[in-house]
């Protein structure tokens, strides 16, 4: 199996998850509520960046430990369930969020966060506490870690640094357009415009690894 199409998938995966406005729009808005220097903001966002890529990393690299333990004659099997999976998937998920109409209150969404960190600008842990959009592992990234199963842990650790290497550049961008005052342009698209385009890439690998895997 080529290399490419999972590194692309996991390098849009990353940067197209964390791009959308419930993870970044709400850490602006906290940091507005908070008072936070543009210094103490974008460390905040690493932090953050760092606790859900390494969350997501985590869960997809004990998913291909586990998968280590199929026989190598099940693996072309599970390479192409995988992808079926990954095409329908990917569709179903993009047309559900495409044709969703849920809004969000990130304006509400950070003063709620706000006070249930005691209003203060020093209770770090409770801040984090509240922004679980953003530290939740990302299960989007999971079938591209599976596919890579047959390469072992060589390609699944390539995939997993592209994949946070991603995500944490693509919250960081975000979070430092919206410091300079860009956050109400961007705050306009709604997340599942950003969910409908990670679930086309999911699908896009998975028809890859159907027709040339």
């Amino acid at each position: 199996m080529q290399a490419t199409p999972l590194l692309l998938g996991a390098l849009l995966v990353g940067a197209l998850h964390m791009s959308a406005p419930d993870h970044w729009v709400t850490l602006c808005l906290l940091g507005k509520v908070a008072k936070w220097t543009r210094g103490r903001l974008l460390l905040v966002s690493l932090a953050t960046g760092l606790g859900h890529v390494l969350l997501s990393v985590a869960l997809g690299l004990a998913i291909v430990g586990v998968g280590v333990l199929f026989t190598e004659s099940l693996s072309a099997q599970i390479t192409l369930g995988t992808g079926v999976l990954m095409l329908v998937g990917g569709l179903v998920y993009a047309g559900r969020e495409l044709l969703s109409k849920k809004t969000e209150d990130y304006q509400q969404e950070a003063q709620n966060g706000y006070l249930k960190a005691g209003g203060g600008t020093d209770r770090k842990v409770g801040y984090f506490a509240v922004l679980g959009a953003a530290l939740s592992p990302d299960l989007s990234i999971l079938p591209i870690f599976i596919l890579a199963l047959p390469a072992g842990f060589s390609l699944a650790i390539d995939t997993a640094v592209a994949f946070g290497s991603a995500s944490i550049l693509s919250l960081l961008t975000f979070v430092l357009l919206g410091s300079w005052g860009l956050d109400r342009v961007f705050e306009k698209i709604p997340p599942r415009y950003n969910n409908a385009l990670v679930g086309f890439v999911v699908a896009a690998v998975g028809a890859y690894i159907v027709l040339f895997g």
